[in-house]
């Protein structure tokens, strides 16, 4: 039988959306109950991770904990948590957490490794999984070869995080990306890990030429095998 999956979400509620399609997408199904069963907190007033971390802001610890009990009362049998920036808080939650809970930055880690091999990362995030090293530890442990963006790039890739979080126009937002892509490709990024799950929003939506982790693709696949069904090769 087949696991059912607690998704803690709402951070923020587009990265949510993605990762929900991206699931369906690479379960391989030859009828409908093929599927996943999936349980999802959308919840938008989790406090703000960025400002928790870099601002002492209000802790969002005690929202998240409490997503996980409710997704554990509804039947997850596993959660995965669809927000990078929300794993510097992990080791609280798995005191909270009964049922299983893995580490996305391992995921993420663990897959730049397999793929690309000792090719160098652009790692691109929120300011507080830069500082925090949330994704650039476990690449570390992986020896996976990585540049980050200087400060005026981490200052403009933090307003697209955020725009994407207001629903701003694509459009912009997308000429301003691929600007910072261009920039760090001639430092030697030679393919960008999408670490924030709102960049990968942005990244489908860039034409053809660049080298994506999609960080949200990861989880996703990560989601089906966990789960027991099986994967589907997109």
């Amino acid at each position: 039988m087949k696991k059912a999956l607690g998704v803690l979400g709402g951070m923020g509620p587009q990265a949510t959306a993605d990762f929900l399609q991206k699931v369906i997408e690479y379960t391989y199904v030859e009828q409908e109950s093929d599927h996943i069963r999936i349980y999802i907190d959308n919840n938008p007033q989790i406090p703000d991770r960025m400002k928790a971390l870099l601002q002492n802001g209000p802790s969002p610890v005690s929202a998240m904990a409490d997503s996980v009990k409710k997704l554990e009362a509804c039947g997850a049998d596993l959660i995965l948590m669809p927000c990078i920036t929300a794993h510097n808080f992990h080791d609280e939650l798995l005191k909270e957490a009964v049922v299983p809970f893995p580490n996305f930055p391992e995921i993420v880690a663990k897959a730049c490794k397999k793929i690309y091999g000792a090719k160098t990362a652009g790692v691109l995030s929120t300011e507080a999984t830069l500082k925090m090293r949330t994704i650039l530890s476990k690449l570390d442990v992986e020896e996976v070869p990585y540049i980050t963006p200087n400060q005026a790039e981490q200052d403009e890739i933090t307003r697209l995080i955020y725009a994407v979080k207001t629903n701003k126009a694509m459009g912009p937002v997308v000429e301003d990306f691929q600007a910072i892509l261009n920039q760090m490709k001639g430092r030697g990024a030679d393919y960008f890990v999408l670490g924030c799950t709102e960049l990968p929003v942005i990244g489908n939506a860039c034409p053809a030429g660049y080298e994506f982790l999609d960080i949200t693709s990861e989880l996703a696949k990560a989601a089906v095998e966990l789960c027991g069904a099986k994967l589907r090769q997109l």
